[in-house]
């Protein structure tokens, strides 16, 4: 197995998209990878010594400088938010509509690691990392600008904590400078040493190498030259996001005669000049140049704007690297002025050199003298290509000397290394055909895989099965309604809006099943398979528990291949594990999932019922979400013959550890199967901002989201319309809402205390010892609330991360 630690956490093209690319290149050569989640925290003593660092202070002046424009009005003659362009005039800073596209830019960003990227578990220490890393055969840092002297000092990008006996191999790190500063040079030097392979992504950085310890690196491509042109294309998508021609920029510096020449080639070719500001400082100079700016654009956005212009004008490295992928005609500018301390000029000039391209660069030394006579000069793309193919063909051989020895492993069955690899779903153990794993839990109750080594015969299946191994992506663009039933019994029995027990009707009415979570006989919570309407209120109402789905995926089977109509809910593992057992599409089969909070186990369950019911009565059904007061102030009810127990859910010992996500998996802190755009037909939750979205259907009685993730979906949907009330969601409201249900849901701070006292204290002294309010946390909260109303949020988050 192979662990990369390269960047991917800060909101910025060329970061997530060579993120990919570095994935892309070892798991296509057969390689199990992973991207390593690594989170460096500085000491209160370090943040101490940056405040009263004379350099860096006056670095953050600089930088606060540059925020003051975002306080005033910045003219902009075309404002992007989504497929849609409004003249108007913004306050960057507290303008409304600008902080809802940039909260929608965000969640793209968000969105795409979710969708594209293999991550670990967060670590916060070294030490914690060095024990993990154990796993791998070797660990592989690039590429990006990870090499700069803060890196170094750091110590991850230098893959400090590898353990001995495993591989430590350098992919086209860039240093980011020309040249080392005497006071870092025994600092780079050994950090250097410690590494068995050693590559740059630029001829400065191995002449640095060269110098600092007499050895050679070699020169090879960023990772995004690395992978085919086919696979970004298909990232990309194939409609437009701009229509018609235009040319696109890029740009990172500040240099207003940079955006003079742009204009210069708009009034030559008659074309739009379409734009994406820079949006980490102030530019005064974007003011304006731009016919269309856009704001809430994604890495394969990003990429698609790209490979639709005419020409291409920027000063980004990866700006200029997808325009040579794609073969546009193309400027690259100098963000920094010659000489500037700090330059990172050199790897544009190091990539159009290694291509041929030298004289697509426009020194400011030339605007005035030679952009005429550039612009009259095409891209012969023949010549470019082939200098491509060798270059890529040397990287390649060097990737493969460099993993000399470490074979593609292909593991013949589900292995554990980590509990954050298993989301507990049993369709590893359904699809064995020897039955040789079975589903076993630990000292917190969770499920996990067992697998008897005599038993197994290696055939894979259980891996093929798998939903974190097997992740796909979703694809469709969903539309969204706000819904409840017209039935007032059945929305009053059901959690939100009671959108699925019309959905179940549908299919058993036309001779179908409807297969979803269900309390047994003791209350437990398995999945089972019902046929008849009347047994539909089993599944009403949300169950908090992770339910026993052993078999359910083969009865499934068994039914869609006997040409039955299945609808099957569950959450989105459970979903994505049912797709994964199947692998193939049924015409006959309908998926529904949730917005799933986190899955507590059974143990924790039983606990519960073990104090709640301490007299052992017999219980005649419970309810996790007893809307009798209202939707939003629910309380956990359990009734027996002739009494109930009912508590508002903060003063309920299991639900209000549900609530403050005490009791969840640790899967659930690091899932990605809940990221959009769903695979699923059908996806419901509870509409909880119905306030800012429809306040006049806020009836407190509870109100489903619904989204409709494909026709299949919508299709459906439409035959239950006449039996409930329902409103579509524009798109604009929508994204008030929906990005968050798509992220994981972050443990309490105090689990791990929890879990370990479990079975020594008893339930409810516990659960109320742990699942208290992070009182500072809450404060942080409602600070940011009203900060981010005043605009004021984006520039301290900015500020903060100069520290």
């Amino acid at each position: 197995m192979l662990g990369l630690a390269t960047p991917f956490k800060t909101q910025n093209y060329g970061t997530k998209l060579q993120a990919y690319a570095m994935q892309s290149i070892f798991t296509e050569m057969g390689y199990d990878t992973e991207i390593i989640n690594f989170t460096y925290t500085s000491s209160k003593k370090d943040k101490l010594a940056t405040l009263l660092s004379p350099k860096k202070l006056a670095a953050k002046i600089k930088y606060k400088k540059s925020q003051k424009g975002m306080a005033g009005n910045v003219e902009y003659s075309k404002y992007g938010f989504g497929d849609i362009a409004i003249n108007l005039s913004i306050r960057m800073a507290g303008n409304v509509e600008y902080s809802k596209c940039m909260a929608q830019r965000n969640a793209g960003f968000d969105n795409f690691v979710n969708q594209n990227l293999r991550i670990t578990r967060n670590f916060l220490s070294l030490a914690a990392l060095k024990e993990y890393s154990k796993r791998y055969d070797a660990v592989i840092c690039g590429s990006d600008q990870i090499w700069l002297p803060v890196h170094i000092q750091q110590q991850y990008y230098t893959l400090s904590f590898v353990p001995k006996g495993t591989r430590r191999i350098a992919y086209a790190p860039s240093f980011g400078i020309s040249s080392v500063e005497e006071a870092d040079e025994s600092l780079y030097k050994s950090a250097i040493n410690g590494f068995d392979s050693l590559s740059c992504r630029e001829m400065s950085g191995c002449d640095i190498i060269k110098n600092l310890t007499n050895k050679e690196a070699q020169l090879v491509l960023d990772p995004t030259l690395m992978v085919d042109k086919k696979i970004w294309d298909k990232m990309s998508g194939s409609t437009p996001k701009v229509d018609g021609e235009y040319i696109f920029c890029y740009f990172l510096g500040k240099n207003p005669e940079h955006r003079k020449k742009v204009r210069k080639l708009a009034e030559k070719t008659g074309l739009r000049v379409v734009c994406l500001p820079y949006i980490d400082g102030y530019t005064e100079s974007d003011n304006g140049y731009a016919d269309l700016a856009l704001y809430d654009i994604a890495p394969d956005g990003f990429v698609n704007l790209i490979k639709n212009a005419k020409y291409v004008c920027t000063d980004s490295f990866h700006g200029s690297v997808f325009s040579t992928i794609f073969e546009r005609q193309y400027f690259v500018f100098e963000r920094f002025a010659q000489g500037t301390k700090g330059s990172t000029n050199t790897r544009l000039e190091s990539l159009l050199k290694s291509l041929g391209l030298e004289y697509r660069q426009i020194k400011d030394s030339e605007l005035a003298d030679e952009w005429d006579g550039k612009l009259n000069k095409t891209i012969d793309y023949t010549q470019v290509q082939a200098r491509l193919e060798k270059l890529k063909a040397h990287s390649a051989e060097y990737i493969t000397a460099a993993l000399d020895g470490i074979l593609p492993a292909h593991e013949k069955h589900i292995k554990l290394y980590d509990k954050h690899d298993c989301c507990g779903c049993s369709a590893c153990a359904d699809k064995c055909p020897v039955k040789a794993i079975s589903m076993k839990p630990d000292s917190e109750g969770f499920v996990y895989a067992n697998v008897d080594e005599s038993a197994c015969i290696g055939c894979g299946a259980c891996i093929k099965a798998c939903p974190i191994k097997q992740f796909k992506k979703g694809t469709a663009e969903f539309s969204a309604v706000a819904a409840y039933s017209k039935d007032e019994n059945i929305r009053h029995e059901s959690t939100s809006g009671g959108i699925f027990t019309h959905l179940a009707k549908a299919i058993i009415s036309n001779g179908g099943v409807v297969i979803g979570a269900a309390f047994d006989e003791n209350f437990g919570v398995r999945h089972i398979a019902v046929d008849n309407i009347d047994d539909l209120k089993k599944f009403r109402s949300s169950k908090y528990v992770q339910s026993n789905t052993q078999g359910i995926y083969k009865e499934t089977k068994a039914l869609l291949d006997n040409k039955k109509t299945v609808l099957f809910s569950g959450t989105p593992c459970q979903i994505r594990a049912l797709k994964s057992f199947l692998g193939k599409d049924y015409e006959n089969l309908i998926t529904v999932d949730l917005f799933c909070h986190g899955a507590p186990s059974p143990k924790i369950w039983n606990k519960y019922l073990e104090f709640a019911n301490a007299n052992n009565e017999h219980i005649d059904s419970v309810s996790f979400r007893d809307k009798r007061i209202s939707w939003e102030n629910y309380s956990l009810t359990i009734k027996y013959k002739d009494h109930e127990k009912s508590a508002f859910w903060k003063d309920d010992a299991f639900a209000r550890g549900f609530g403050f996500s005490l009791f969840n998996r640790p899967a659930c802190s690091t899932c990605r199967l809940k990221s959009f755009p769903r695979i699923s037909d059908i996806t419901l939750g509870d509409l909880w901002l119905i306030q800012q979205i429809f306040p006049d259907l806020d009836d407190h009685k509870g109100i489903s989201f619904v989204l409709l993730n494909n026709e299949k979906g919508k299709k459906l949907f439409d035959n239950i319309k006449s039996e409930i009330f329902f409103r579509d969601i524009p798109k604009e409201k929508l994204r008030l809402t929906y990005p968050v249900m798509g992220t994981p849901t972050k443990a309490h701070p105090n689990r791990e205390a929890f879990f370990n006292r479990l079975d020594t204290v008893p339930f409810d002294e516990l659960v109320f010892k742990y699942a208290t309010v992070d009182k500072k946390r809450e404060f942080k909260i409602k600070r940011n609330k009203v900060l981010s109303k005043l605009g004021i949020l984006p520039v301290l988050k900015r500020l903060k991360k100069m520290l």
